[in-house]
């Protein structure tokens, strides 16, 4: 029998209402509601700080990162319980935080607490368990009828049950009478697992807003941020008002990487204008990755940057993080094009 470490971060799978009957975390055990789980593998628990997960931070997800690299001799795989709102962020993280490690890291939650009638999250719960003593070597969300890789995977309904989907990726697995992979999946292979958890959090997503004249940005050039990511519309495309305090960026050595708020596509900023002139400004597209991807990986590579490149100028230092980030890990893109 595999063996699996159950990491619990908290969410809404484990809340309880308080006297007012808003849901609050909860310290009640509740593995043992969902029936015959401990036939599918030999289970152990890590029961960390139980939060909302509106409330996860970049160094919470490194002490889930350095649990699992710390465990991962002794486990087959690792699921993590987690809050629906920062799961995708999360798994995302999770990719960049630890690779190379060849087994399933499982993140999944709940739209219902799991002491609510009907509730969600024993399926949930039980599918994932499964998933992680299966042939998966990458970080998945499990979650509703279907397995999604994590750097792919974005909340898309706050009541459904299906919360979850992959517009940019068919699912890795699919959930129904019986557990079914799909060829794509990353599949189990020995790894030598890397743990790099130092990510640089000064980073900032931006999001246009159409009909405004507001520039925010002219007031976060002196905010001493480490990058940005902007929401560009359609393809990538960027407000012209917004180009010259691009520029200013770009002078200073901040990265600028610019992704699609569409659900589905790429960016492509030399299809239109106002996509070029960002890119003359310095900008980089982050073509299919969704935006909590974007965002993890920027910090990933100018968390990598800032450790090992201090000396680096900020020309210098820019470039080199676009170098990392335009760099694949475990097929979180479409391949580039330069």
């Amino acid at each position: 029998m595999k063996k699996v470490l159950i990491i619990d971060t908290g969410g809404t799978i484990s809340q309880k209402p308080d006297a007012s009957g808003t849901l609050v975390p909860s310290v009640t055990s509740y593995i043992d509601q969902v029936p015959n789980i401990e036939k599918l593998a030999d289970l152990s628990f890590t029961e960390m700080e139980r939060i909302d997960s509106t409330d996860m931070t970049t160094e919470y997800r490194a002490a889930i990162a350095t649990e699992i690299y710390k465990h991962h001799h002794e486990y087959d795989g690792f699921v993590v319980l987690h809050g629906t709102d920062t799961m995708a962020d999360t798994a995302c993280a999770l990719t960049y935080m630890i690779q190379n490690l060849g087994k399933p890291i499982v993140v999944t939650g709940a739209q219902l607490p799991i002491f609510s009638p009907g509730p969600d999250g024993i399926n949930n719960l039980y599918y994932s368990v499964e998933a992680a003593t299966r042939d998966i070597g990458e970080t998945v969300i499990c979650f509703g009828d279907r397995i999604m890789r994590g750097t792919r995977a974005i909340k898309e309904n706050t009541h459904g049950f299906n919360a979850f989907s992959s517009p940019r990726l068919t699912p890795v697995g699919e959930l129904g009478v019986t557990l079914r992979l799909l060829d794509h999946r990353i599949k189990r292979f020995k790894g030598n697992p890397v743990l790099f958890t130092d990510f640089d959090t000064d980073i900032i997503y931006l999001q246009q807003t159409s009909g405004s004249t507001a520039n925010c940005m002219e007031h976060l050039i002196k905010a001493n941020l480490s990058a940005m990511v902007i929401g560009g519309f359609g393809t990538g495309n960027i407000q012209t008002r917004l180009i010259d305090s691009m520029k200013k960026f770009s002078e200073k050595g901040i990265p600028m990487v610019i992704a699609t708020v569409c659900h589905k596509g790429s960016t492509m900023l030399a299809q239109y204008s106002v996509g070029q002139a960002a890119s003359d400004a310095g900008a980089i597209e982050a073509k299919d990755l969704t935006r909590h991807a974007t965002v993890q990986k920027l910090m990933y590579a100018c968390g990598k940057v800032k450790k090992d490149f201090s000396l680096l100028s900020p020309k210098d230092k820019k470039e080199l993080v676009y170098s990392i980030f335009k760099t694949p890990v475990a097929y979180d893109m479409a391949e580039i094009d330069e």
